[in-house]
């Protein structure tokens, strides 16, 4: 491991180590398909020698645009042993985030998932015009004819080298690789609606590989269960880190088959945002509230006994012989079910990406399955603190890696120095020099506390981003702008911030409400009488559909409220620019935005149906 010095000597490295193992497993309809780490390092030789033979080079930038698959695995190994750049794309991106990600990368070809993807690349073709190739995992007969797709088996087979060149090639590829070359772009959005090019080099990756090493206990041949979308750094992260801990990776494209998966692989790690967590507490406790009153008292026993259990391991107190045998119980009245739910296997499991619920995670602590909450950005390559197996304690997200910094400025923002930070923005001096100073200190964005004991405690956003209980970033002036474009709507308001959606609520501008209820033929005559009219509400949210078919899909708004009044500057809900005070609108209207994810909602909540 000394030796290593880039991501594409740890490649071949941990191939030579593991040979004959698993590497990764994925399901394919009824069936799985799996390499061993010698077929996939013969895999990825192909990719790098075929990339090669028709034209690309070293420090060229590629894309890769799917869905999380084996396919997406290969070529980012090969994009890296080709000592090339991967730029990462998320596949709900909408064709002009794709086309700013692309141009403002600098990528030359695409890696894309099917003819979904493929239409959106030629929708935007002519704007994209450093594209030379674009290589289907799916979907690449369909295009027979055109010069610009080609098959990823038919890149496989590109190059006329045998095994033994193909792998002498990447071996010389990845001697020439610097710690300082430019590895990976992951584009993350700000405020402001267009994202931003995060730049990782080898070292910072590296680094942060490092960090996962010393910090997440496990060992060559455990089983990991990857589900995450790799766009996302911390897919990334549990992807390389599997690779580099000597795991075998097995990969869940289907979130509907999730828990199926879990149950057939039994994974021993499990790495996820909040979401999966709190929907198998919410099954949990639907199971439990349908059952007969004594197996509810059986329930709410075990779940009492586990919690002081949990809470003793936290603190590291000994745990008395009438409360082990009490555990013992509660463990085969109720435990051992959950823990067969998830497979029956796991060591842990990390949740990061977004804040987990405290009640949730002394609820599966107390099953058995210990959750570790961690924090870390798109800029710091993923991880930054972690709860550890042996130090943990909850509602916090741990501790900083080893060798990393970490202080609280004056208006309580994190900042963070260390050898996995970023190293820029790309084309973008002007965020760089915002977000890092020259010693080296990223400001986050996040405000937090740090206990006595280093424990880390987020607590809330520097600015407006939201993140969704599925750790989706989200730009909210972004959705905004898009739906003060309906006809009639004057202000919006999105909410989400740890939410599993979005909610919103608009105001109308009167004159324009009045002016639609004369054209269609309402008799109302003020703006009141004809927002509650069901034709308009009707007409707002068909509009409010084709508005959200402009957004990625974890940007759209499920469901929203028309406020009887509009937002102005004398009500205290617009700046004297005419900017809205988020906080003062969510603060006033809170019980109403809450309401939107309630079971039963009010008449007046309307759901996104388009």
């Amino acid at each position: 491991m000394e030796t290593e010095v880039n991501l594409a000597q740890l490649f071949r490295n941990r191939a030579a180590t593991y040979g004959d193992a698993i590497r990764w497993r994925q399901r394919i309809q009824n069936d799985w398909r799996q390499a061993t780490w010698r077929e996939n390092q013969r895999l990825v030789n192909s990719l790098i020698a075929g990339l090669d033979a028709v034209g690309f080079r070293p420090g060229e930038v590629i894309g890769i645009l799917s869905n999380t698959r084996w396919e997406w695995l290969a070529a980012d190994w090969a994009i890296i042993g080709l000592g090339a750049a991967s730029v990462t794309i998320y596949p709900s991106n909408v064709p002009d985030t794709v086309a700013f990600i692309v141009n403002d990368s600098g990528a030359t070809c695409i890696f894309a998932e099917n003819s979904a993807q493929y239409e959106k690349l030629r929708s935007i073709r002519e704007r994209i015009p450093s594209v030379r190739r674009v290589v289907l995992f799916d979907d690449a007969e369909n295009y027979p004819h055109d010069p610009w797709v080609m098959s990823f088996d038919t890149l496989v087979h590109a190059s006329p080298r045998a095994y033994e060149e193909a792998d002498a090639l990447a071996a010389e590829r990845a001697a020439n690789i610097q710690p300082s070359d430019l590895m990976t772009l992951v584009y993350t959005s700000g405020t402001t609606g267009m994202p931003k090019g995060v730049i990782h080099t080898h070292a910072t990756f590296m680094a942060q590989l490092r960090a996962v090493r010393e910090t997440i206990p496990s060992d060559p041949g455990m089983v990991d269960l990857l589900f995450l979308p790799l766009s996302h750094v911390f897919g990334r992260e549990e992807h390389l880190s599997a690779y580099d801990r000597g795991l075998t990776t097995c990969i869940s494209p289907d979130l509907n088959q999730l828990i199926a998966d879990m149950q057939a692989v039994k994974p021993d790690l499990f790495f996820s945002v909040p979401r999966i967590y709190e929907k198998a507490y919410a099954a949990v406790q639907a199971n439990v509230a349908a059952s007969s009153h004594l197996k509810q008292r059986i329930f709410s026993w075990a779940v009492r006994a586990g919690r002081e259990v949990s809470q003793r391991k936290q603190h590291h107190r000994r745990i008395p012989p009438g409360l082990r045998l009490r555990f013992r119980l509660a463990d085969r009245l109720v435990f051992h079910k959950i823990r067969e739910l998830l497979g029956g296997n796991l060591k842990y499991a990390v949740t990061a990406g977004a804040p987990l619920d405290l009640a949730i995670l002394e609820f599966f602590n107390a099953a058995g399955v210990l959750l570790l909450e961690g924090w870390g950005l798109t800029e710091t390559s993923g991880g930054f603190t972690l709860n550890r197996v042996d130090n943990y304690r909850f509602g916090t997200v741990g501790i900083p890696y080893t060798g990393h910094d970490l202080r609280i400025d004056e208006d309580g923002e994190i900042l963070v120095r260390g050898p996995c930070v970023f190293e820029g923005y790309r084309n973008n001096p002007t965020a760089t020099g915002e977000a890092l100073d020259a010693d080296g200190w990223f400001r986050t964005g996040d405000i937090g506390s740090v206990d006595a004991d280093g424990f880390v405690r987020i607590l809330d956003r520097k600015k407006d981003l939201i993140i969704t209980a599925a750790g989706k970033n989200i730009a909210p002036q972004l959705v905004e702008n898009t739906l003060k474009k309906v006809p009639c709507v004057s202000q919006v308001a999105v909410y989400g911030d740890r939410k599993p959606y979005l909610v919103a609520l608009l105001t109308l501008d009167e004159e324009a409400v009045i002016a639609w209820g004369a054209e269609n033929g309402v008799t109302a005559t003020s703006a009141d009488g004809i927002r509650d009219d069901p034709r308009f509400r009707t007409f707002l949210s068909a509009r409010v559909a084709e508005a959200n078919s402009q957004l990625a899909s974890f940007e759209t708004v499920k469901y929203y409220d028309v406020l009887p009044e509009d937002f102005t500057v004398e009500n205290e809900m617009l700046t004297p620019s005419l900017k809205i005070r988020r906080r003062v609108i969510h603060a006033r209207y809170r019980d109403q935005f809450e309401s939107l994810y309630q079971p039963v909602r009010t008449h007046a909540a309307q759901r996104i149906t388009g």
